[in-house]
Order: structure tokens, then C-alpha cells, then sequence
């Protein structure tokens, strides 16, 4: 394995250990795996045995959730796997790393499996998957998550809203039932990344079935509490043990969706031998703070937690732009740990279903998440084994430090937290520190032995700070007794990360508290219970050397511990990146671009397309920070081309800047409940799909569903007709569309046909057909979508609907095409002669057509004063001008 150091003496059992740490241990995970199954079965038939003598299902699903029995657990109750859904690629920066994406890399999962466990078969034959998946259990049942999941981690993109994160890779999908005997199985075989979008049941939740609420703790441990959720309990550990004998398999786990979950009425609660009703107060999940919500396998060591957040369409720029979802689980793990690990896009995610080979559907969920991430990292190992060479895999540990080591901050606060774990995975910023592996030997691998330490240096660079990351794969852990919020730490082997610099000033890795844990990081002393460790410098010395020592507390449990190193520090190409202070402007207003590029860029060349624009305010297309001001409506592509001694990029953001000059003012509209939402929408060529909808107030009762898309813009010409498509969110007959164009650009809707579709009792949705009239004023102007239920009208453009959605957009009128026809005389000034019935003016283009092709050529008669904005002659036109014709047009 590459840069394999043993780092002591090296003695027989020594050697056994190592080799157990660094190579797949295939006999003991075949023993795992029949234990697993062993007792898989013994618990399938407690469940069996529960379901017949209390008459109650083993498996339920509506459209939310589906659970399935799994065991019954020592106080009786029984236990419940879910899937872990609530209801893209730009947001973790995968799509850079595709053909095409901007990174210089050809990603796609060609020659790359990736495993996934759910409630049931993915459907197989959908139109994304080719014949990709292999089922491996045999399961024939497809199911909507299932196939959701599937398409999130593999689809190719016949949608290509609905490309998945590896759309060349395969995939080996099982249901969850004795699912640890088969990740035992599949993880002696070879497996890389496996996906698990699901989780035991925690708290509260609704039985769809019997119309009830549950709660799902043991009043036994704590009458309010949930005592499960952060606990380390033997499906923890058994993952671990798995990990832990498999140390190139990494699980990727949701971190599940009960944060905020709660019912403040009567419900049922297991005393300890039935479900009894009860109206006690019992906490919401998280409490009132909404920590300490991550519940069963997501709180193992060894895995990999994933968290959700808001889409960010156009990719980070910087913390803020990094939005918790409402329902994302917090840590901490009752010891302390960090969870969730890492954050990815969760909220409303177009994937795959399976109600048939073209279905698909947006749904939101730390199951969600959890694909995102486990896909993308499939693509890491791509990358790895491209430049290392067939064969070549990095250790789990290696790509979760990596993962972890790039990942973008988020939070309020700098290093981890128990909301965000360690930042927004970045597979762009992960995949450029592989290669630059090949270069400064920036990842490394490792095994320490009881009583050693590894040391290196790093001297520090002008610019560059300096990070150092840790991982290690940790023996299984030992669960504590059923308490609550137990602080037994669950580190077996504990390894500890330091930084030195020449003047013996020592530098410790981020740690959090746990009975404090809002709490910023800190950095003032050695963490104890995390199995990811990071040194982070941010200021260093320049030319100062640094030693980086890694040893460890205590005994080794069986003697030595592998682990894997992750630095930054080294001079390296810039990564480029900015943002602007708006992305609609008015004409001739000034926009500020600000550099973020990463990596110390020492030049910079800005360029904008069309190239309507000037530099102002001193600066110009050199300058780090330009002001722009953009003379001409329309949408600009913007390109920042940054460098340094190292190397160079380049970021190209497309119509990232709309500059108009549409009226101002115009009227608020909102809905006050998403139901019957504007999901896709399409005019004139643009198409703007699965948008799902944003609430721009607070949460109840100001709840305001509007979403504002100005900044897109539509050119359409006048006289043209164009095709407007819109596809309602809920599938209702009663919703109502209302679309309105402030044509004459006064700044409302309110003159005679700016109402342009009013359909009623239709779904909200549908194919229509919009005229640009002869009389609209050129320039930019706003084009306003209501969707609404009830009442059989498309409503009003302003104002509020009780269910609904607003969506504004900027339409950008442009100047029309006459074509002469001489169907009545030879003047010029006679509308009958022109194809769209008007004389024409400066709004419009003028095409004269070959003579031959018509009954009459046009005469501008002696005395008149004949306007166009541009003329063509096509070849043999004749056009006789005894008097004045005025181009207004391009010249």
C-alpha cells in the first residue's frame, strides 16, 4: 500500500495486528457475517412471534415513511428501522469534478461499484440506470427510496436535473434486513462506500397507519428524554467491528431527520410490557436547544455521519451561504463526539423513482444527504487509482480525513461543531489535494506502535496556512448500560496530533464540549475522544519549521493502530472563485466582484460576455476586486482567470449577471402555505425546474412563500409567440395558475392583457401559448407566476393566497421582425403590406425578401419618413426610397 511506514520495532504480534488494520481481514468479517445473520434470524423470529400475538404489522408505509420491525430490544419494545427522508451536485462542488466541470477532471464512476442497504430494491430498469444495478440479496420489491437513493448515488442523466454523483458507476443494492451480515459479506468482497439512508426509530413519531402518536423512549432510563439519541449502543459498535476488519470499506450513514420533532398531546409509550396512552409532557427531539438528536449507527467512530443542509445552486462561497435544514440531527455523541461528521445537500433533491422507468420526484431528508456524499466519494477512489494505478485504494480512514480535511467551513464559529461536524464536503477541493499528493506527499498512511510516535516537519509558507488532519479506523467500542447521556468515552485507542513550532510553542487539535454545545471549538488542549484530529494553523511563521508529532495515551489495544495523515501548507496552483454584491442590476449601475479564489493567487484577469460593459472606479480587468458597470440589458457569463508560480484557474459562472432596466416597485405576492407549489417552469427556451419553494419570512405565522428569480432572464422578441410550461408541485385539480407581463413596463400588472394564463380547476400546471403584442415596450420587465388552491380564479398578482406560490422573473423584451409582403400595394406606409399587420417603427428589424417571391416591392414614398431598427436586402430585393428612411438600429 503506498507510504506504508511502521513506525517501531517490529515484532510478531505486532505484525498480526498491522496487517489486520492495513489489509481485509476476510476470515473474521466471513465470521461476522454468519454471527450476524445467526442472529438476524433469531431476532426476525421475536418479530415475527411480537406481530402475531399483539396483532400488529411488521412493516408500514405511507408516503412519508416506511418502517419495518427489526428486533425487540430489552425492555420489550420493539425496534423499527425508517427511512430517513422528510418529505445536488452544485452544493459540494461534484459536479466540477465531471467531464466538463471546470476542474480539468473526467469523473463518472467508469470501473466504480458503490453499495447501498434500504428499505427495499431500487427499480433497476428506470431509464438512468442502463443495467447498472445488481441486486444482491434477491430482493424483487422495488421501492420509491430505494430507487431515489439509487438515482442520487448512479442515475446518468437522461434528466439531467437527475444526474446522479457518479453517472458511469454501478451499484450492489440490498434491503436492510439482515443488512450487517451482508455488509460484512460485501466488505470481505471488496466493498468501498455503502450507503444507509435509514436508522431506528428515536422520539416521536406518527403512526400513519392507526392515526397515533408514539413515543419511542424507555421510561425506564427517562420519562422525557429519548435516552438512544447520542447513545453508543451495540449496533454502533457491531458497525465499527465491521469497519474496523474492513479498513477500506467506509459507511456513509444519514444522520437522521428528528430534530424539532414533537407532539404536545395525548399519545402512546411503551411501559415496559404494551403500548399505553398517555398525555404526559414529554421533550421535543433535541430538546429545546436541539442538540443531542443522532441516534443508533450514526453515532458509531468509524463511519461516516451525514448531515443536511439548503441547496446552494450557484456552489460556497463562504460560511453563510451554508444553511441547516429544519430537521437535520445534531450531536453530540454522548461522549463528546462530533456528529454529524460533514453536511450535503438534503433539502429537495430531483432524483429517480420507482412508479416507472421515467418517474422521478423531489424529496428532502438526511437521506438525501447521505447519497450525495457516499456517490461523490465513490469518485475520490476513481481518482485515486487513476493516478496511483490499477489496483490502488485509499484506506476508509484516508478518504474520511480527506473528506473532512476539505471540507468548507460553515457555522458561526471557525472548526467543527456539533451542527455542521466539520463543514460541507468540497469533492473538487478533495480531489485537487489527491492529485497534489503526486507532487508534495500531502497524503499519507501510517501504523503507530504501543509506546512510539511518528514525527515530520513542514516549514511554513508566506500565505499558506497550515492544517493538519488525522484519522484512524478505532477497535469497536464497549456500549454502557442503558443511562442517559452517558460520558463513557468510546475510544479504544487514543492517539494524539500535535504541531511544534522552533520555539517549543505547541499547537492541539479542535475539541468541542459537550455539555456546552453551542459552544465554539477550541484548541488549547489534546482531544480525547475523537478519532479525527486537526491542527490548524492559520498564521504561521513564514520559513518557521513545524514538527508534526503523532503518539498516543495509554496501551495500544492489540498493540498498534494505523492511521492516516492528511497536510496543507504547500505552495499550490489557486483554486478560482468570487461573488459579486448583486446579480441584478439596473443599467449602468456599478457591480463589485470580490476574489475569494483560494491558494494565494498573485494576478488576476476578469472578462464578462456579451462585452457590453466597462471597468470603473479605477480598477480594470487586472484588478483583484473590479467595479463593473453593464451598458446594455441582458444576461452576462462572468470569468475570473486567477494564477500564481504554482499554476493556474479558471472560474466561469454562466449568466450570473442580469443587467435591466425593468421598472421598480412592483407589488408583493405570497402565499402562506407551499401547498400546490411552482416546481418547474419553462418560457421562451428557459427552463428553471424542481425549485421547490423558500419560505422568505420566518416560521409560523408569517409565513411567506415567494421566490424571487429576477435574475433570470427571458429575451423574447416582439410579434413572436412562445411556449410557457409549468408543473405544480401537488397534484390537486383544484390549484389555479395565474401568469401576468407587465408589457408596457409601468411596474405593475394591471393593463389590459398583462393577465396572459388564467386557468382554473386544472392543477396549477400545464402547456400555454403567450403572444408578445406589437405594442409591448422594449427593455426588461417582470413576468409574475401565481399558483394557488381553491376559489376558481387566478387570483391577483399582489397580495397573499392561503396555498400557493409567487415566482417573479425578469422577461427582456427585444425588437421585432417585419417582413414585407406587398400583399396589398407598394407603400411602405400600408400595414396590410407587412406580415405582422403594423407599419413598422424602431422596435422593429425590417427584412426585405426577393422580388421575385412577392406581388409588389416597397416604396417609401416622396415626403415620408419611413423608421426601422435594422434592414436586410436579401439577394434580388428592390427597395425604391424617393423619401427618408431612419435606421435606428446596431449599426
Amino acid at each position: 500500500m503506498k507510504k506504508l511506514l511502521l513506525l517501531s520495532a517490529i515484532l510478531l504480534g505486532f505484525l498480526i495486528q498491522a496487517f489486520a488494520q492495513t489489509e481485509t481481514n476476510v476470515e473474521e468479517l466471513m465470521r461476522l457475517s454468519k454471527l450476524f445473520k445467526e442472529q438476524w434470524e433469531a431476532n426476525r423470529q421475536e418479530v415475527i412471534n411480537y406481530s402475531q400475538q399483539n396483532n400488529v404489522p411488521i412493516r408500514t408505509e405511507d408516503s412519508i415513511v416506511t418502517r419495518e420491525m427489526q428486533y425487540i430490544d430489552q425492555f420489550g419494545k420493539p425496534e423499527y428501522y425508517q427511512t430517513e427522508n422528510k418529505n445536488a451536485a452544485a452544493t459540494i462542488s461534484t459536479n466540477k469534478v465531471h467531464t466538463g466541470g471546470g476542474a480539468g477532471l473526467t469523473l463518472d464512476g467508469s470501473g466504480m461499484t458503490v453499495h447501498e442497504w434500504d428499505a427495499a430494491a431500487p427499480l433497476t430498469t428506470h431509464q438512468e440506470f442502463g443495467s447498472r444495478i445488481t441486486i444482491g440479496d434477491g430482493t424483487s420489491t422495488t421501492h420509491y427510496h430505494s430507487t431515489h437513493v439509487a438515482g442520487t448515488l448512479i442515475a446518468s442523466g437522461v434528466d439531467p436535473y437527475a444526474k446522479g454523483m457518479a453517472p458511469l458507476g454501478n451499484l450492489r443494492a440490498f434491503d436492510w434486513n439482515s443488512d450487517n451480515a451482508e455488509m460484512a459479506s460485501e466488505a470481505a468482497a471488496g466493498a468501498l462506500v455503502s450507503n444507509h439512508s435509514y436508522g431506528y426509530t428515536r422520539g416521536w413519531a406518527y403512526n400513519s397507519t392507526d392515526g397515533n402518536w408514539y413515543w419511542y423512549g424507555s421510561v425506564s432510563v427517562s420519562t422525557t428524554e429519548d435516552y438512544l439519541f447520542g447513545f453508543y449502543d451495540q449496533s454502533a459498535s457491531d458497525w465499527d467491528d465491521i469497519a474496523y476488519n474492513a479498513p477500506y470499506y467506509l459507511i456513509c450513514k444519514s444522520a437522521g431527520n428528528d430534530r424539532g420533532d414533537y407532539h404536545s398531546g395525548g399519545h402512546y409509550y411503551w411501559n415496559g410490557s404494551s403500548w399505553v396512552y398517555s398525555t404526559a409532557a414529554r421533550d421535543a427531539d433535541g430538546g429545546s436547544t436541539g442538540y443531542d438528536c443522532v441516534g443508533s449507527q450514526a453515532t458509531a467512530k468509524n463511519i461516516l455521519t451525514v448531515g443536511a443542509v439548503d441547496d446552494i445552486p450557484g456552489g460556497y462561497i463562504q460560511p453563510s451561504d451554508v444553511v441547516m435544514s429544519s430537521f437535520s440531527g445534531w450531536g453530540p455523541a454522548d461522549d463528546g463526539r462530533i456528529k454529524p461528521d460533514i453536511v450535503a445537500n438534503g433539502v429537495s433533491l430531483w432524483s429517480t423513482m420507482d412508479g416507472s422507468n421515467t418517474d422521478y420526484a423531489s424529496l428532502s431528508g438526511t437521506s438525501m444527504a447521505s447519497p450525495n456524499a457516499a456517490g461523490s466519494l465513490i469518485l475520490l477512489q476513481e481518482h485515486w487509482e487513476d493516478l496511483n494505478g490499477a489496483g490502488s485504494k485509499m484506506r476508509s480512514a484516508t478518504l474520511k480525513a480527506l473528506i473532512i480535511h476539505t471540507a468548507d467551513e460553515a457555522g458561526s464559529s471557525t472548526g467543527p461543531d456539533y451542527k455542521f461536524g466539520w463543514g460541507l464536503i468540497n469533492i473538487e477541493k478533495a480531489a485537487k489535494k489527491i492529485t497534489e499528493d503526486l507532487t508534495n506527499d500531502v497524503i499519507s498512511e501510517h501504523v503507530l506502535n504501543n509506546g512510539g510516535s511518528y514525527t515530520t516537519t513542514i516549514t511554513a509558507t508566506s500565505g499558506y496556512p497550515i492544517k493538519v488532519t488525522i484519522c484512524w479506523t478505532d477497535p469497536k467500542g464497549t456500549p454502557p448500560a442503558a443511562s442517559l447521556d452517558p460520558a463513557d468515552v468510546m475510544l479504544v485507542n487514543d492517539l494524539n496530533l500535535k504541531l511544534e513550532d522552533q520555539s517549543a510553542t505547541v499547537y492541539y487539535p479542535w475539541k468541542l464540549d459537550k455539555n456546552n454545545p453551542s459552544a465554539a471549538a477550541t484548541n488549547s488542549g489534546q482531544n480525547t475522544v475523537d478519532n479525527v484530529e486537526m491542527v490548524y494553523i492559520a498564521n504561521p511563521t513564514p520559513g518557521e519549521i513545524y514538527t508534526i508529532t503523532v503518539d498516543h495515551n495509554g496501551t495500544l489495544s492489540g498493540g498498534s493502530q494505523a492511521f492516516s495523515m492528511i497536510i496543507s501548507g504547500y505552495p499550490v496552483a489557486p483554486s478560482a472563485n468570487f461573488y459579486a454584491d448583486k446579480r441584478t442590476c439596473g443599467l449602468n449601475e456599478t457591480v463589485s466582484f470580490t476574489d475569494v479564489s483560494t491558494e494565494n493567487p498573485t494576478s488576476w484577469t476578469w472578462s464578462m460576455s456579451p462585452s457590453d460593459y466597462v471597468f470603473v472606479g479605477g480598477t480594470s480587468a487586472s484588478s483583484q476586486n473590479p467595479q463593473v458597470q453593464f451598458t446594455k440589458s441582458g444576461s452576462y457569463d462572468v470569468t475570473l482567470y486567477v494564477s500564481n508560480s504554482a499554476g493556474n484557474d479558471t472560474e466561469v459562472k454562466t449568466s450570473y449577471i442580469v443587467a435591466s432596466d425593468a421598472p421598480a416597485g412592483y407589488c408583493y405576492g405570497y402565499s402562506t402555505n407551499p401547498y400546490g407549489y411552482i416546481d418547474n417552469f419553462s418560457f421562451a427556451g428557459i427552463e428553471n425546474y424542481h425549485t421547490g419553494y423558500t419560505n422568505v419570512a420566518s416560521p409560523d405565522p408569517n409565513d411567506e412563500y415567494y421566490q424571487d428569480f429576477t435574475n433570470i432572464m427571458i429575451n423574447v422578441n416582439l410579434l413572436q409567440t412562445y411556449t410557457l410550461y409549468v408543473l405544480n408541485g401537488s397534484s390537486d385539480v383544484n390549484n389555479d395558475l395565474g401568469v401576468w407581463i407587465d408589457f408596457n413596463r409601468d411596474g405593475d400588472f394591471a393593463d389590459a392583457g398583462e393577465n396572459v394564463v388564467c386557468d382554473v380547476d386544472s392543477y396549477g400546471q400545464g402547456t400555454f401559448s403567450v403572444a408578445i403584442p406589437a405594442d409591448a415596450s422594449i427593455g426588461a420587465t417582470r413576468m409574475r407566476l401565481r399558483t394557488k388552491y381553491w376559489n376558481s380564479d387566478c387570483g391577483s398578482p399582489c397580495g397573499s393566497t392561503a396555498n400557493g406560490e409567487v415566482e417573479d422573473y425578469t422577461i427582456n423584451i427585444l425588437v421585432g421582425t417585419l417582413t414585407w409582403t406587398g400583399a396589398v400595394s407598394s407603400d411602405w406606409n400600408n400595414a396590410g403590406n407587412w406580415d405582422g399587420g403594423i407599419v413598422p417603427n424602431a422596435n422593429y428589424d425590417v427584412v426585405i425578401p426577393d422580388a421575385s417571391t412577392v406581388p409588389n416591392s416597397p416604396v417609401i414614398y416622396s415626403a415620408v419618413i419611413a423608421t426601422c431598427a435594422n434592414l436586410t436586402l436579401e439577394t434580388n430585393a428592390n427597395l425604391s426610397c424617393d423619401g427618408e428612411l431612419n435606421l435606428m438600429g446596431t449599426p
